[in-house]
């Protein structure tokens, strides 16, 4: 199957996945490693049935905190590139600055080979806070800036040059380094996630992929205006097919429907909030689009890049989106069988259709 970004005229359409978030118990002991198992368990499953029901790729969301079991989401792609055979496997992100970066480059290497080319790495800074509590150490905000901008140039490098050397502050490689699994794919597809204008800049000028789930569709259209611009001076052409907006999806055969698996949707997200935030540990991110929760929807925890309603309603959001924005790449996630099912059935040939272009 071709990298997501390639196949411009084509609209696609990647399922994430928050393991945990879908296992619809009520009050789950997320410290059980039965539990835990059972979380890991699905999400591979969810991958065969993702690549059954036609979405283009699968992705996995990295966190460290309660509820969210996917803190090594490497080792969990690992298990669904076994299992399946075309769909695209990637992350959504792996969260560099608690890894070595020519570490991350060995094992994005790895997964490529092991999943025969299907691949896709996203990096991220993470979640504020998140990779220092999970790592164990405090950094000031501008080590960290530092850090994240010497670990993308060393990924950068490590996936594509041989005998490097790097004079870095946090992470210098002193000595002509190849890593030990280079990809298949001649040039491995990076996602870079982030919402800022000078995120959108860094990927520009590496010819990478962008990832975003905060702002309004305005603010989307400008960014990727701006990020394709900056590409073209680098040297690369860029459009909506190199930009992935992200959306949770509650959807339903009716309203009524779609409303109670929003309302389960709403339920998952605000256990999760509660056990991120337990203990005053971590603060709410303020630009992470995951976190937002809809200010006008009273009495939920509804997430605000949330959409619902019945196939139609869902089609004629998410084309919204489409046309507001510029960006032909959609990152959703639906938190069950059923309702994956639904979307797959119902929503994909629909927007595929009205969207298809000549390239």
């Amino acid at each position: 199957m071709a990298a997501l970004s390639d196949e411009t005229g084509i609209l696609k359409i990647v399922h994430t996945y928050g393991v945990g978030l879908h296992s619809g118990d009520a009050d789950p002991d997320v410290h059980d490693p039965r539990w835990q198992r059972r979380q890991v368990d699905d999400f591979v499953e969810f991958a065969v049935l993702a690549e059954e029901l036609g979405f283009d790729g699968v992705t996995l969301t990295e966190h460290h905190a309660p509820l969210m079991t996917c803190p090594s989401p490497h080792l969990l792609l690992a298990a669904a590139a076994v299992r399946t055979s075309r769909i695209r496997l990637g992350t959504a992100v792996t969260v560099l600055p608690l890894y070595s970066p020519i570490r991350v480059a060995e094992e994005a290497g790895t997964l490529d080979l092991l999943s025969g080319g299907r691949f896709e790495l996203g990096l991220g800074r993470g979640v504020p806070g998140e990779a220092q509590f999970a790592a164990g150490r405090n950094l000031s905000d501008d080590d960290l800036k530092r850090a994240w901008l010497e670990g993308l140039e060393v990924v950068n490098l490590a996936l594509t040059e041989r005998d490097f050397t790097f004079d870095g502050e946090f992470f210098p490689v002193e000595r002509p380094t190849t890593i030990a699994t280079r990809p298949l794919q001649d040039r491995l597809p990076v996602w870079l996630g982030g919402t800022s204008r000078e995120t959108m800049r860094l990927a520009a000028a590496r010819g990478w992929n962008v990832m975003r789930n905060f702002g309004g569709n305005a603010e989307h259209r400008d960014a990727l205006e701006d990020y394709v611009k900056v590409a073209a001076e680098h040297g690369y052409t860029r459009s909506g097919a190199n930009m992935m907006l992200e959306r949770f999806v509650a959807i339903g055969e009716t309203e009524e429907e779609a409303e109670r698996n929003l309302g389960r949707l709403a339920g998952a997200f605000g256990q999760f909030l509660a056990l991120y935030t337990a203990g005053g540990r971590r603060a709410i991110p303020e630009t992470d689009g995951e976190f937002h929760v809809d200010s006008a929807a009273a009495g939920q925890n509804r997430p605000a890049i949330a959409v619902s309603g019945t196939p139609g309603q869902i089609v004629a959001a998410l084309q919204r989106v489409i046309d507001e924005t510029g960006a032909r790449r959609l990152l959703v996630e639906t938190f069950s069988r059923a309702e994956a099912r639904l979307f797959a059935r119902e929503v994909i040939p629909v927007l595929k259709e009205q969207n298809a272009t000549t390239a």
